[in-house]
């Protein structure tokens, strides 16, 4: 791997909506090149930032989070952004967040009856030919336990990414059934299996903007939901430890 360890972490998010606030408080910014776009580098509530939105979806996450690791070795990488809370979470919109593993939620076949997870297949799996199949990832679970002290009102449990949201109530109860997931989005998987390669620590914190199982713009505030998510960031960040 290019690059050296340092004292730097990493934000990502999606979306440069997700990062609004972070950008704001900056000092001392930079812009890099990675690929097609841009990446920032600077100082955020004392600690050395390296800033990046990778696009929405996995696949952007996967090239855009690759790309980075490929160059940089940070101390830890810290998901910022929005998602949306599963009937039974108990979280609402505006409420924060933590994922303690992230699941491919619609990694699989799809019959008139059931969902069948890519890792039931029973697939042949050839290592070290080919990854293994990793429906679920665990994040980092000392960075976890230490981000529950320092928020304690935000949730944690499993999230799940998926590559097509769901926005009727079937497909949300259905997903939260055989996941147990609080929250649903569209990166963490991909940011967690590519952390996990690298050997990144990572940290995934969402702010709820919707209910899952519907699209009714009224349930919906997705600048509530990214406020939050950064408001944690910035909290967590004032109180990293120096060692």
């Amino acid at each position: 791997m290019a690059g050296s360890h340092t004292d730097m972490l990493l934000i990502l998010a999606a979306a440069p909506l997700e990062t609004t606030l972070l950008r704001q408080q900056m000092t001392g910014a930079q812009t890099l090149s990675c690929g097609s776009g841009q990446i920032f580098t600077g100082t955020l509530e004392g600690q050395t930032i390296l800033l990046s939105h990778a696009g929405i979806g996995q696949v952007n996450m996967t090239m855009q989070l690759t790309r980075i690791l490929s160059k940089h070795t940070p101390i830890a990488a810290l998901l910022c952004g929005c998602g949306g809370a599963y009937p039974d979470s108990g979280l609402q919109v505006g409420d924060l967040a933590l994922a303690e593993t992230e699941i491919f939620g619609d990694l699989g076949v799809a019959t008139a009856d059931k969902f069948i997870p890519l890792d039931r297949l029973n697939l042949p799996q050839h290592p070290p030919l080919a990854p293994v199949i990793r429906q679920s990832i665990p994040l980092d679970s000392d960075l976890l336990n230490w981000s529950r002290e320092i928020l304690p009102d935000a949730a944690s449990g499993p999230f799940v990414s998926v590559n097509s949201c769901s926005g009727y109530p079937d497909m949300s109860a259905a997903l939260q059934q055989r996941t147990n997931g609080i929250c649903e989005n569209m990166e963490g998987a991909a940011a967690a299996q590519v952390c996990a390669e690298f050997k990144i620590p990572l940290l995934e914190l969402r702010g709820i903007s919707n209910p899952t199982g519907t699209r009714d713009p009224q349930q919906w505030d997705i600048a509530r939901g990214t406020e939050a998510a950064q408001a944690g960031i910035l909290e967590l960040l004032g109180n990293w430890p120096s060692e």
